[in-house]
């Protein structure tokens, strides 16, 4: 690890301001890659469902199983920030998730290939959170929600590649060398990440400082982030679910020759939704409110998707990709702006809170693809719209976070 010592925080105010921009610049490509090797797998699931034999309940199974790799390692993954610093923490995740990614490109056969899928998901699981960290440390009391809107904005772009670019480098050069090509990229960003980022001036403590039992016990007790994080359950889940199903949903049962267009709109959709819900939360610093608003749209999209046509198929996509990445770059500005938690715990903060959402993130899909052939498409698109909207009304019971201000964002603690 000696190659990735931290470095000591930039002394001048110039060089700050635009350091900040250069290490969004960079961490945001990082979450570009991060997500093209979460959702390139998705265009490839008819070629490995012929070739493997399987199902739709064990091709729905892949989707939850990085999940389940993405879900259960972002605590450790804020632990491990904490101990050896942000910036080797994001390079050990895009490395992990990119040589998995490629690996997955080889995979002997299907057992192997879920495993891999699982190792890949940890990868993005270490990456997420501490990224989100990352920005937070230089943007937390000004522009933060517009900060975290441009990296969930990367977060889509991502996944529009892996649904649709990918589809199209699969469908020239087979669904094997398309992965390995994603998971090579995602390591090149890992090293270009590792190169760029640094702490900002005053944050010693973010390149690595004991863990202590109080510091766990106060991040991991915040009852508001586990409110926040239930309310985000349902939206979460279901929309991994929508983004890489509904595109087989229109094909293959309501025979929409758009349908593959639905998938890139989910994703394009997310560009503009997380910049418009982040502006709007920064300028009326309500983050609450303006979360409920957005997870109950995407609630009203995905009720909609068994209920439009062929030429309005395209409008359902748009609501919940749009609604969903708005509410995500609101929603992953809690912790960053939560004076109860210090800088060097951010990381294990929004660590919490994605595991919470990463039990949907498990869980819907996969009720899903069990309730479809129990009861058909429409119960399962109304199972996501209200699970969706009901725990989102679970966000009124949580207060704003006190905010943080721009000099109290890198505060130190002793090592």
């Amino acid at each position: 690890m000696s190659g990735l010592a931290e470095s000591p925080p930039e002394p001048s105010a110039p060089s700050s301001r635009g350091r900040r921009w250069a290490v969004m610049t960079v961490v945001s490509l990082g979450f570009v890659m991060m997500t093209v090797n979460w959702f390139d797998l998705a265009p490839t699931f008819g070629p490995i469902s012929a070739e493997f034999r399987v199902e739709i309940p064990q091709v729905a199974l892949l989707i939850s199983a990085f999940v389940a790799g993405y879900g259960v390692f972002h605590i450790p993954a804020g632990f491990l920030s904490t101990r050896l610093g942000i910036r080797r923490t994001l390079v050990i995740g895009l490395v992990v998730e990119g040589i998995t990614g490629a690996l997955s490109g080889v995979a002997a056969d299907y057992t192997q290939l879920l495993v891999l899928r699982i190792v890949c998901g940890v990868g993005a699981s270490i990456y997420a959170g501490i990224g989100i960290a990352a920005v937070s440390v230089w943007f937390a009391g000004r522009a933060h929600g517009f900060a975290l809107g441009v990296v969930s904005a990367m977060f889509s772009l991502g996944t529009a590649l892996g649904l649709y670019v990918w589809a199209d480098l699969a469908d020239a050069v087979g669904w094997r060398r398309a992965l390995v090509a994603g998971g090579v990229l995602c390591v090149v960003t890992g090293a270009a990440v590792g190169v760029v980022f640094r702490p900002p001036p005053g944050g010693r403590s973010l390149t690595g400082v004991r863990i202590t039992g109080d510091a766990v016990r106060q991040t991991l007790g915040n009852r508001r982030l586990w409110i926040y994080g239930v309310a985000f359950l349902g939206g979460y889940g279901s929309f991994l679910a929508a983004s890489q199903l509904i595109a087989g949903y229109g094909a293959d049962y309501r025979r929409f020759s758009t349908a593959g267009l639905a998938s890139l709109i989910v994703g394009l959709a997310g560009i503009p939704g997380p910049l418009v819900f982040g502006l709007v939360s920064d300028r009326l610093g309500r983050p609450r409110l303006v979360l409920l608003v957005a997870v109950l749209l995407e609630a009203v999209g995905l009720l909609l998707v068994p209920a439009t046509g062929e030429s309005w198929f395209w409008v359902p996509a748009l609501i919940v990709g749009f609604a969903f990445n708005g509410a995500f770059a609101v929603w992953e500005t809690i912790p960053g702006e939560d004076r109860t938690v210090r800088p060097e715990n951010i990381g294990t903060a929004v660590g919490l809170m994605l595991t919470i959402t990463a039990v949907g993130g498990f869980a819907l899909p996969w009720a899903f693809g069990l309730l479809v052939p129990a009861a058909g498409y429409t119960t399962g698109w109304v199972f996501l719209g209200a699970a969706t909207a009901g725990l989102a009304l679970l966000g009124v019971h949580a207060r704003d976070p006190g905010a943080r201000t721009p000099e109290a964002r890198v505060a130190t603690s002793p090592r």
